[in-house]
């Protein structure tokens, strides 16, 4: 993971205001050692899948070849809002959800 991605991830996380680590905090009872436990739970394997996502992403779009062919006809007569319902993990970050399903 780059450093990049990971302060990116970092900021979406923490949402603008301390909302992750504050859900967190509120979560595990105020405990702040478990409640940066949690915290990490929710953003690392968040921020790993942006990296692999970017990287498939950047091999898809720059696909050659047959690779190319088979993407096209995988991504035809798809709408510009199935596109994106595909990618709504990433761009559908709420402050309400950012624990998202965390014990």
């Amino acid at each position: 993971m780059t450093a990049n991605t990971h302060a990116c991830q970092t900021a979406i996380v923490i949402g603008g205001g301390i909302v992750g680590l504050a859900a967190a905090v509120g979560k595990t009872g105020g405990d702040f050692v478990e409640a940066f436990k949690l915290y990490e739970q929710v953003r690392n394997p968040r921020a790993m899948r942006m990296v692999l996502s970017a990287r498939e992403m950047g091999r898809l779009y720059h696909a050659k070849g047959v690779e190319r062919l088979i993407r096209n006809s995988l991504w035809t007569g798809l709408s510009q809002e199935q596109f994106y319902d595909r990618v709504s993990w990433l761009y559908g970050w709420r402050a309400e959800n950012c624990l998202g399903g965390v014990a």
